[in-house]
């Protein structure tokens, strides 16, 4: 699985954790970003929602859409998943294709799981803002769920050998499902029904904003931006 590493201490220590994380069979490390705001997809969803409102535009993007948030949400997020899934399938072009990295799988559930990964992290950034329409808030929210999510998805330590409890929260989190969909499917080969929960988790998370569309137009029509 391709990882991507924020190390903000730049010690030998961490130096030594990245290049144990890079000695594992089932993980790569292909980047190295100077700052966690660099490592976000999260994120962007729900600031691109709330700067709507910062920016006192959330009426006139609304009017535009004729009150239709569906429309609304897919003329701004459609280009973003297009560039994200640009960036995304041209990572695992130059990790499976240039570096050969073993992907007995095959391209089209590469491709799948891309398209999955990058639409449930949407998904979930809609969903949040739509629970919590605040800029502030709901980017708070996000931040803390990417950050747990890389803890809790099994990819440094088994997610079998945690508390239970922590198990079943770990379902919580896309990246877990990702990981999964990836050793089973792309890393060891198996069929895609074998990973039947987590594809299925993963359109679930994509569709979430359907539970909170009615919020997002209430919060874009009538709220006012609190910092």
């Amino acid at each position: 699985m391709p990882v991507g590493v924020v190390d903000l201490d730049n010690t030998a220590t961490t130096r030594a954790m990245i290049r144990k994380l890079d000695a594992f069979q089932s993980t790569k490390v292909i980047a190295s970003y100077n700052n966690v705001n660099e490592a976000r997809l999260f994120l962007l969803t729900p600031y691109s929602i709330g700067t709507e409102l910062k920016f006192k535009r959330s009426k006139e993007w609304m009017a535009m859409a004729e009150n239709k948030t569906w429309v609304a949400l897919t003329g701004k997020f459609l280009p973003q998943t297009i560039i994200f899934l640009a960036i995304f399938y041209g990572f695992e072009f130059y990790i499976y294709g240039v570096m050969d990295f073993p992907h007995p799988g095959g391209v089209w559930s590469m491709l799948l799981l891309g398209l999955l990964a990058v639409t449930s992290a949407e998904g979930f950034g809609i969903f949040t803002f739509g629970l919590i329409p605040s800029l502030r808030m709901s980017m708070s929210v996000c931040s803390l769920w990417s950050v747990v999510s890389f803890s809790a998805c099994g990819a440094t330590f088994p997610a079998f050998a945690m508390s239970p409890i922590i198990e079943g929260i770990a379902q919580l989190f896309p990246l877990r499902h990702y990981y999964m969909v990836y050793q089973m499917n792309i890393f060891n080969g198996f069929p895609l029904m074998d990973a039947w929960f987590n594809l299925s988790a993963l359109v679930l998370f994509s569709i979430l904003p359907i539970f909170t569309m009615w919020n997002i137009k209430r919060s874009m029509l009538l709220y006012d931006y609190i910092p």
